[in-house]
């Protein structure tokens, strides 16, 4: 008898997201422990390819880290927006 032989292909993607930005935003992020760069609700939204920010009951958003800037502005982790994508 002959033998078959069986040959497996495994492709691994990665994505690479690229944020470019003329003036960073930098923060103590308590969550992650250590500064990290920071966005607003709209461009964490739009980092997730979503029209409207509807954060309150997704279970992908309230794994952002949040935090308040200095003008009282809600703010979220970048760090944190990547992971849960």
């Amino acid at each position: 008898m002959a033998a078959h032989k069986r040959i497996r292909i495994t492709i691994e993607t990665e994505q690479v997201l690229i944020i470019r930005r003329h003036r960073t935003l930098r923060a103590w992020c308590p969550d992650c422990g250590e500064v990290v760069e920071v966005v607003d609700l709209v461009q964490a939204e739009a980092l997730r390819g979503m029209a409207k920010p509807r954060v309150r009951n997704d279970d992908e958003a309230t794994k952002w880290h949040r935090l308040e800037g200095e003008d009282g502005t809600s703010l979220i982790c970048l760090e944190s927006v990547l992971r849960a994508m």
